[in-house]
């Protein structure tokens, strides 16, 4: 093994703990809008109008358009008019990213790993943001490479996305182990790509699959040094 590559939303930043922190920004800065809204609700909204951005991303809609639904979804589903969109947006991407959430152990692993193997990230995202999550993270200057599917044109779990980051990195995709929480997005297509693929499986969620089956699976980070001193 010659390199590791990682995902970035959910592997090594807490997308979920970055969202409760920044909702809880959103209520406070907007307060009289959201007045008289049980938090729970409020918090249950985002999270449903998230979850279909997120699909209609993956199905191929662009970073700003699924953005700004996402506010437009989170204020139709509380029945609140849609005229603080555009500051809700606005709000969410200059904050969001600048919250400093790593997955329990991240920082601590990359550092170790970085001592003795090349190391990169493959995301489905945009410049602006998954940079900037890095960089708060304090581990950007880690990586050999940082592989966006904005910038490449390509998204998960398509195999290219994945093998632009080998040849940035000079490496076979034999070579190259992939680590992601999504088993549709990350390891089926790390596998599609010729690599192999670890499977962060934190909550013991049950295959969805059976026919492509990761090389390892972990439910901590800290068992990905395990595996290296292994292969």
């Amino acid at each position: 093994m010659k390199a590791v590559l990682f995902d970035l939303d959910d592997t090594l930043f807490d997308r979920n703990k970055a969202q409760e922190e920044i909702l809880h920004r959103i209520i406070h800065e907007f307060h009289e809008i959201f007045k008289g809204i049980d938090e729970k609700r409020i918090f249950n909204a985002f999270l449903e109008s998230d979850r279909l951005s997120t699909e209609e991303f993956n199905a191929g809609d662009s970073i700003d358009v699924v953005r700004i639904e996402r506010s437009r979804k989170f204020l139709n589903i509380l029945g609140l008019s849609e005229n603080f969109v555009g500051k809700i947006t606005e709000m969410y991407i200059k904050s969001y990213p600048a919250i400093n959430v790593p997955v329990k152990n991240a920082k601590v692993v990359i550092r170790n790993l970085a001592k003795k193997i090349q190391l990169g990230v493959i995301s489905n995202g945009s410049l602006d943001v998954q940079h900037q999550k890095l960089e708060t993270l304090g581990i950007k200057h880690l990586f050999r490479c940082i592989v966006l599917s904005e910038e490449v044109g390509i998204r998960k779990p398509k195999p290219g996305i994945f093998w632009k980051a080998t040849t940035l990195l000079d490496r076979r995709p034999e070579e190259c182990l992939y680590v992601g929480d999504s088993y549709n997005t990350d390891i089926a297509g790390a596998k599609k790509a010729g690599m192999q693929a670890c499977w962060f499986n934190p909550k013991g969620a049950s295959l969805s699959q059976k026919d492509v089956k990761p090389d390892f699976e972990i439910h901590t980070l800290y068992e990905i040094l395990g595996i290296l001193e292994c292969v």
